[in-house]
């Protein structure tokens, strides 16, 4: 891998951390803008609750706890929650009802402070709760940013979730959780969001949940999936994780501790990790499926670790390294992946991955070449233009031994093979050509030849 493509991404996880990092102070109204910006689509619509019109002054400094409690308090009408350009200092959460919206002016401007070890945003049993264009930043060393519990179809579009985790302070901050999804809560989306220096980025014990055009980044585990209940999944396309190369930074992008659902991954970007990927443990089981589609990982150490998954499928994946030294770029536990599916995996930027590296049973295709346990029904090989041969059989170097011809003729190509029968009392006899053209044979005794 080019150096300046390693000091391109160090240099940007470095600057992501240093502004996880900034102490609360650099929260102050200083950073606040002199004119406040109103959101037209916010402050035109007359549901719409502005905090500040409740007591928030949104310096970084003052308390704004109380302000929000009492701008949320709507009873059973739908709330719309505003949150103009600032810093809110806040300790709790209100309560929210279903159909709520909370919206500000952008993840950079409009920023949910909370320094204490707490869970700041705990929704149970809510439908469709929406939140848009928010920064949160999470200080206290134990804290939780967002936990979802039987929550259904909420939302988080434009929303930068920011922790305090980084390789300098390191495992200080390694009990922060960005969100966590339980107890069957269904239909989150994640779009345009960035979840970036927490202990673990996402944790999941359910189904049915998606992260879309976001971005992990500097989080020790990016996405945890956990219960071994088989129920943990998560569906993610054109997401990047990314770290430095620290080791204290990211351990894993993502962990799969146990028994689970579907995992299907689309346009996934990896690197910085020590395993970019582990799938599946020997002990816990791991999931029903997972799926990677047009990927790229890169590693210091283990590429994808797949330790037990019923059915993998991995397509149109590149692997490279994060370090000067190439990682282990695919591991397979034969025992816990004994099968699988396996199609046009890139080394690097030009070679393919070596089929023997797979378990016999898992279905391997390449550019210039398959491998498949078995073959079911009839098999078809036809011939292609002119007089290219419809199957060659080559040994290990490329040496054609024989082949079927475009006319369906037989040809053996080496003089030692010719055709190989056996006969009634269970002898074997190999018949060859003279130079004389006679045809003559040869016993090979009772034992089923290998070459």
């Amino acid at each position: 891998m080019p150096k300046d493509a390693v000091g391109r991404r160090r240099l940007l996880a470095a600057s992501l951390g240093a502004a996880a990092a900034l102490p609360l102070a650099a929260c102050a109204s200083s950073d606040v803008p002199a004119t406040p910006y109103r959101s037209p689509n916010v402050t035109d619509a007359p549901a719409a609750r502005n905090v500040r019109d409740f007591g928030a002054v949104g310096d970084g400094v003052a308390d704004d706890t109380a302000a929000f409690a009492a701008a949320a308090a709507v009873g059973n009408t739908a709330l719309v929650l505003y949150l103009p350009a600032g810093h809110y200092m806040v300790r709790s959460w209100p309560e929210m009802s279903d159909y709520a919206t909370v919206l500000g002016d952008g993840a950079d401007v409009s920023i949910i402070v909370c320094d204490t070890d707490t869970t700041l945003i705990n929704l149970s049993k809510r439908n469709r709760v929406r939140f848009a264009r928010l920064g949160i930043f999470m200080a206290g060393a134990h804290s939780t940013a967002v936990v979802l519990s039987e929550c259904f179809r909420c939302s988080f579009d434009a929303v930068v979730i920011r922790g305090n985790h980084l390789s300098d302070n390191h495992p200080r901050y390694l009990e922060q959780r960005g969100v966590v999804l339980e107890n069957n809560t269904g239909g989150t989306a994640f779009i345009n969001c960035d979840i970036n220096n927490f202990g673990v980025g996402i944790v999941t014990s359910c189904i049915q949940n998606y992260v879309t055009s976001s971005k992990l980044t500097s989080n020790y585990i990016g996405v945890l999936g956990t219960g071994s209940d088989h129920n943990a999944g998560l569906a993610m396309t054109n997401v990047e994780f990314v770290s430095d190369n620290d080791p204290r930074t990211t351990d894993k992008h993502i962990a799969i501790d146990g028994a689970a659902n579907d995992w299907w991954l689309t346009n996934v970007w990896f690197e910085g990790a020590d395993i970019a990927l582990s799938v599946g443990q020997r002990d816990r089981g791991g999931p029903a499926q997972f799926g990677m589609i047009n990927c790229k990982v890169a590693a210091r150490t283990v590429g994808i670790d797949l330790v037990y998954c019923r059915q993998p499928y991995l397509t149109n994946v590149q692997f490279d390294a994060d370090l000067d030294k190439p990682p282990i770029e695919l591991r397979i536990d034969p025992t816990g992946c004994p099968e699988g599916t396996a199609i046009n995996l890139i080394s690097g930027s030009t070679d393919e991955l070596n089929p023997a590296m797979f378990p016999d049973a898992w279905h391997v295709m390449g550019r210039n070449s398959v491998h498949s346990p078995r073959f079911t029904g009839t098999i078809v090989g036809r011939a292609g233009r002119g007089d290219t041969d419809i199957f060659q059989a080559q040994t290990a170097d490329g040496a054609v031994r024989s082949a079927v011809l475009s006319s369906g003729a037989w040809l053996s190509d080496h003089p030692e093979s010719g055709i190989v029968l056996k006969d009634p009392a269970g002898g074997y006899w190999r018949l060859s050509v003279a130079t004389d053209g006679a045809v003559k044979t040869s016993s090979l005794g009772s034992q089923r030849p290998r070459e």
